[in-house]
């Protein structure tokens, strides 16, 4: 067994796609004595970070444009704003999961959304997100 690890160890650093496509096979056969535990759980941890991570960068840009909206002076960009919020939304939808909402903090796409909206605009920002989930993932009217 531990002579197996060190083989898909391996072939996990050397063939990342012949890796993965032996770890199917032993999967779909229940072949649980070909299987590269420590990699897989790597990556199936990875895969849910990125998930999260992709959340957050969603939010963040919705965040981006709804403070841009509702704090910025200009007007001509407020048509395209509000499609770009609902763009993001519409990736958003295809991302978050209901298991995934008890771990969205809304503080941190906001710090970073905060921090990149104060780089361009001279606004006076809120220091903590003036807006729940439910208000980000509400499409906007464009009319």
């Amino acid at each position: 067994m531990i002579e197996q690890v060190t083989i898909s160890k391996s072939l996990y650093e050397t063939d990342y796609p012949l890796w993965l496509e032996k770890q199917a096979i032993a999967l779909k056969n229940r072949d649980i004595n070909n299987l590269d535990w420590i990699n897989l759980l790597e990556e199936i941890e990875y895969l849910g970070n990125e998930q999260i991570h992709a959340v957050n960068n969603l939010l963040k840009q919705i965040i981006i444009h709804r403070l841009k909206l509702d704090y910025s002076p200009e007007i001509y960009s407020r048509h395209h704003w509000k499609c770009e919020i609902n763009a993001f939304i519409d990736n958003l939808e295809d991302k978050l999961t209901k298991s995934m909402i008890n771990k969205i903090d809304l503080e941190k796409p906001y710090k970073r959304a905060r921090r990149t909206i104060l780089e361009n605009y001279n606004l006076d920002l809120p220091q903590d997100c003036p807006y729940s989930l439910d208000e980000l993932t509400t499409y906007l009217d464009i009319k």
